[in-house]
């Protein structure tokens, strides 16, 4: 019996593992055997696979950014290697395959945030606010989409360490024993090996000091103490914090001197101590100085008037009904005002400092971009759960008040519970056929030296499924550690595609060729919504804002019109109708009660890509042939020729209108025309989505 109650004392502790296997299993939902999600976890495939192959990390990457990259530190986070590869090791007789295991332990690195939140969100108020935050930081969408277990990248391991190392570090300033210094530099050592900038959280608690440090300065102001002598003595007062935050400083300059740089210490100080700093000030500055994050969406500004941003921000919690979704964001703010007012009515004003200075970091933070909204959500939600338990712990004796905390606090852990299993069954690996078929070709059908180019998108999958060189994978690569940056050959890769000129893309793709034997181009069909950023970094015109350099235009199919014998006539592509009755498909623009035809059709005769430009005599015939079935059309023609061509594939799922300034460019010559009018580029492989060049 004193067992039982001794354990009843412990409850939480149940809880809270219970919590541990939601969060893991909700990750795990949509696993796949021998399959990870592509992009960055194909490239942690690679290196994890290496480690364990040769038992340490390669110091040279001759398959990326040929003719490869020095592998150096900050390249690649050696500790998710270190405890996959002892996943592998303990799970490799069951049968399961590297990849199989690397999604799992994935799942399990996410189930483990669970812990560091509920550290967090009891030091800043109680076991309850724990338990809350950390059921809502392991169930929020947004912290799940960089996650999941399919997904095996740094993110699972870098949340866990962003937030352990704020809880280790606010423990250390709280305690100042020798003993919480030491689990402040254990937890941030291995956040060092896991993360480039590990020092993100480092910078987070020099904020929370100084905060603290305002907070009390503003307190003796207003107790009239003096301008100055408030300063001095709100600086003074928290000497042992910043002998604290030194020590832990000076542990990491030890460690990062042992664990890292002894091999290489006449780069010490630019590896350990100027590096990090520069680049995380210089990212959140400007990420774009790095071409490529200009192309990515989520690294775009953040709009402080964006409500569905501040929805991501604070984990994407979004049902799709408005009255949800804002009941539950005005509950997170709730949750956040009610801690800072109890913490202020309680007087606790050294947790009312830490509170109020991680709000505001998570803030700031959120408008550096959609990116940084994983971090925000961490701060916010770890708030959240701190505001929960500190109402918790303020109705205990107020009766009157439960019924309406609890029902709260129920509503919302349910539909946080709910969310969490949704967006789980939602995540899961790349699954395409035609991107499989593509890899195997390379992999058994071309030269192992062989180096392979398009842009940046697939360069992971083509080091890491396909096993090829390739000339830029979107990773960054400074000079001299690269032969050329990530900025020369992204600008490259958009040209050799952008041009009309085919030597010059010759030319440009001889210059990245060094020893391999044969190069091999894949010119595929994301391509066509993206290639706004191939022309604007190959050529520098920008059709964001440059109407002389207008972009392919893709329209899906909605819907389709028979005849009575069941035969399609009509198919229906947003404004553009492509009339099916005849041996040639033409597409016509349909804008009110007119329809126009356009002056060339790309389409498909027995697999073979054939054109047809339409002078004025054809559109003639083309408006006589058709102009008795303008009744059933809809419409009536006019005469007058849209000045675009229109692709018309084989599959009919989309077509795709091109325009002047893009008709005689590499590209739609290799993807539209099937490598018709190239002279030194063959086409040695093709489907729906992948067509793959030899060049010669």
């Amino acid at each position: 019996m004193k067992i039982f109650k001794r354990l009843l004392n412990y409850w939480w502790v149940f809880v809270l593992i219970v919590i541990f296997f939601y969060a893991f299993y909700i990750r795990t939902f949509n696993i796949v055997p021998d399959r990870l999600l592509s992009f960055d976890p194909i490239f942690q495939h690679r290196m994890t696979k290496y480690f364990i192959d040769w038992g340490h990390m390669p110091l040279w990457d001759e398959l990326t950014y040929y003719v490869g990259r020095v592998m150096r530190a900050e390249t690649a986070p050696v500790f998710m290697y270190y405890l996959t590869s002892i996943s592998y090791f303990l799970f490799s007789n069951s049968g399961l395959s590297l990849m199989t295991i690397e999604a799992y332990t994935a799942a399990f690195y996410g189930g483990l945030i669970v812990f560091a939140a509920f550290l967090l969100g009891r030091g800043l108020s109680n076991k309850y606010g724990g338990l809350i935050a950390a059921l809502l930081i392991g169930a929020a969408p947004q912290i799940i989409i960089r996650t999941f277990g399919s997904s095996y990248d740094n993110d699972q391991l870098v949340v866990f360490f962003i937030v352990l190392t704020i809880y280790l570090g606010i423990r250390a300033i709280r305690k100042k024993t020798i003993e919480s210094i030491c689990f402040a530099v254990a937890g941030f050592t291995a956040f060092m090996l896991t993360w480039w900038s590990f020092a993100y959280t480092f910078y987070i608690l020099i904020l929370i000091l100084l905060g603290s440090i305002a907070l009390d300065f503003i307190r003796k102001l207003i107790k009239k103490q003096g301008f100055f002598t408030s300063l001095i003595k709100s600086i003074s007062e928290k000497k042992p914090e910043l002998m604290v935050l030194g020590s832990i400083f000076l542990g990491l300059f030890i460690t990062n001197l042992i664990v890292i740089s002894i091999p290489n210490l006449d780069h010490f100080f630019e590896v350990w101590l100027f590096e990090p700093f520069k680049g995380l000030v210089l990212f959140v500055g400007a990420a774009e100085r790095w071409i490529v994050n200009i192309s990515i969406a989520e690294l775009q500004p953040f709009s402080i008037f964006n409500i569905e941003g501040w929805f991501l921000a604070t984990g994407r919690f979004i049902t799709g009904n408005p009255l949800i979704d804002y009941f539950f964001f005005l509950s997170i703010l709730i949750s956040i005002f009610a801690g800072l007012y109890l913490n202020y009515k309680k007087r606790n004003f050294r947790n009312l400092a830490i509170v109020v200075t991680i709000f505001l970091i998570a803030i700031v933070t959120t408008f550096r971009g959609i990116r940084f909204t994983e971090f925000t959500t961490l701060l916010f939600l770890s708030l959240v759960g701190a505001g929960i338990g500190e109402l918790i712990e303020f109705i205990k004796d107020k009766n009157f008040l439960k019924p309406l905390v609890v029902g709260f606090v129920i509503v919302l852990l349910l539909f946080v519970v709910d969310i969490g299993i949704a967006i789980g069954k939602q995540m899961g690996p790349d699954t395409n056929p035609n991107w499989d078929g593509a890899w195997d070709f390379l992999r058994t059908e071309t030269p192992e030296l062989s180096l392979i180019g398009t842009w940046w998108d697939p360069g992971h999958m083509i080091t890491g499924l396909a096993e090829r060189r390739v000339i830029g994978d979107g990773a960054h690569c400074l000079s001299p550690f690269c032969l050329y940056t990530i900025n020369d050959r992204i600008t490259d890769l958009g040209k050799i595609m952008a041009t009309n000129d085919e030597n010059e893309s010759i030319n440009l793709i001889r210059k990245y060729q060094g020893t391999s034997p044969k190069v091999y181009w894949i010119a595929s069909d994301d391509l066509i919504g993206k290639f706004q950023w191939c022309q604007y970094f190959g050529t520098g015109c920008d059709a964001r804002y440059d109407p002389s350099c207008p972009l392919y235009m893709q329209l899906g199919i909605e819907s389709t019109s028979t005849d009575q014998a069941g035969n399609i006539v009509i198919r229906k592509y947003g404004s553009v109708h492509v009339y099916e009755g005849g041996n040639i498909p033409i597409p016509i623009f349909v804008q009110g009660i007119n329809g126009a035809i356009f002056k060339e059709i790309i389409f498909y005769e027995d697999g073979i890509p054939k054109t047809l430009v339409i002078d004025d005599q054809q559109k003639e015939a083309i408006i006589n042939t058709l102009k008795p079935l303008e009744r059933q059309l809809n419409f009536r023609f006019v005469n007058q020729t849209i000045q675009l061509a229109v692709w018309v594939p084989q599959h009919r799922s989309y077509i795709v209108l091109i325009p002047d300034h893009q008709r005689n460019n590499v590209f739609t010559k290799m993807f539209f025309l099937e490598g018709q009018g190239l002279e030194h580029f063959k086409q040695v492989y093709r489907n729906e989505q992948v067509k793959i060049y030899e060049v010669i």
